[in-house]
């Protein structure tokens, strides 16, 4: 067998290891067609209410950001309001701007749910789906937590480029993996801008959350939105470029299985290291100063990482170099120019690996 999955064997295991997940989630979100869809577009964060700061240093980006044609930004946060972290009303309206900010939070089953599976692609899929069922505009962008806008024309070059392709689906680029090929013509989710009201008219949520499925005679494994893709067509691509976002992708899904104790091996790909720099810039900085103590320190390759160790041990000198990059791209765009705080523990990090 070709694609994700190198027999039958395997595709078929992978397929009923998800008929639990997908039976218990597939009527956790639910939406309606939009009866009077709006113009402009709304941008979609799915937060994590355990480091609330990413979503701060998100939003202290986007009041910058022209968002002439932005009816909203909806934040989505994985707890019900009762388990928020206390003060984070008072930060959010701090750093907000003018930017106008709707809070939607997981119902206490839905909450349930996802602590009890603690899958990143749960999370993505569950806060997506619940922004969009919530959205009033016809078009919305999907925009990761981990992606931090650093063109402030970004989102309105995107919704106009989506609107003047008439894509339904317009992506950065054509999803690569997972079994999945170029030619397939299904674009990645992150930075994704949609037509919610046509999404919402003609598919079901649950239909957006992953599956293991065959494709082309490959076995396939369809991420967030590709499956909705596959059966709505008419999708589009256009590439971005370095100076529109800082995007570590994948960071949020490995800080989700490193806490639950899944991926706690060394990688030498591993994002995690920006970490300290995102949530510094969003106004807490103890996971900072507790690395940079541990690397001042002499400390191993084992980083203090919440309740956890990140084994930076072989992260390679290529991705070392790019994670300083970005964190240097991140810093001049959100304070002008690099820290003295950021620019040691960079350093430090450096040192540990290896690569100084």
């Amino acid at each position: 067998m070709r694609g994700k999955y190198s027999s039958r064997l395997s595709h078929t295991i992978a397929q009923l290891r998800r008929v639990p997940m997908n039976a218990m989630l597939r009527d956790m979100v639910t939406w309606e067609p939009m009866a009077d869809p709006q113009p402009g577009y709304t941008p979609i964060i799915g937060c994590m209410a355990s480091i609330p700061e990413v979503a701060l240093a998100n939003v202290r980006l986007i009041s910058r950001m022209d968002l002439t044609n932005a009816n909203e930004v909806i934040l989505v946060f994985d707890r019900p309001p009762a388990l928020m972290p206390e003060g984070f009303a008072e930060q959010l309206e701090a750093v907000r701007g003018d930017v106008p900010i709707r809070l939607l939070h997981y119902s206490d089953r839905q909450h349930a749910a996802a602590d009890r599976i603690r899958w990143g692609w749960v999370y993505a899929w569950m806060s997506w789906t619940t922004g969009i069922a919530n959205a009033t505009t016809r078009h919305i962008i999907l925009h990761d937590l981990d992606a931090m806008p650093i063109n402030p024309a970004f989102f309105e070059e995107r919704y106009q480029q989506a609107v003047e392709r008439d894509a339904t689906f317009y992506g950065i680029r054509w999803y690569h993996g997972n079994g999945f090929l170029d030619t397939d013509r299904l674009t990645t989710t992150f930075e994704m801008v949609m037509d919610a009201a046509r999404v919402r008219a003609e598919s079901e949520p649950h239909q957006a959350f992953n599956r293991s499925d065959t494709l082309g005679g490959r076995s396939v494994e369809y991420d967030t939105f590709l499956y909705t893709q596959r059966r709505l067509g008419n999708a589009a691509e256009a590439p971005i470029g370095p100076d529109d976002v800082v995007h570590p992708s994948q960071m949020i899904c490995q800080y989700t299985d490193l806490l639950a104790g899944r991926n706690t091996h060394a990688m030498p790909n591993t994002n995690l290291p920006l970490m300290p720099a995102f949530m510094s810039i969003g106004g807490r900085d103890e996971l900072l100063a507790t690395i940079t103590r541990h690397l001042e320190a002499g400390g191993d390759h084992r980083l203090p990482f919440f309740d956890a160790e990140l084994d930076v041990s072989e992260v390679t000198k290529p991705h070392l170099d790019w994670l300083e990059d970005q964190a240097r791209r991140l810093e001049r765009a959100a304070s002008g120019d690099v820290r003295p705080e950021i620019d040691h523990y960079l350093g430090l990090l450096r040192e540990r690996i290896g690569h100084a």
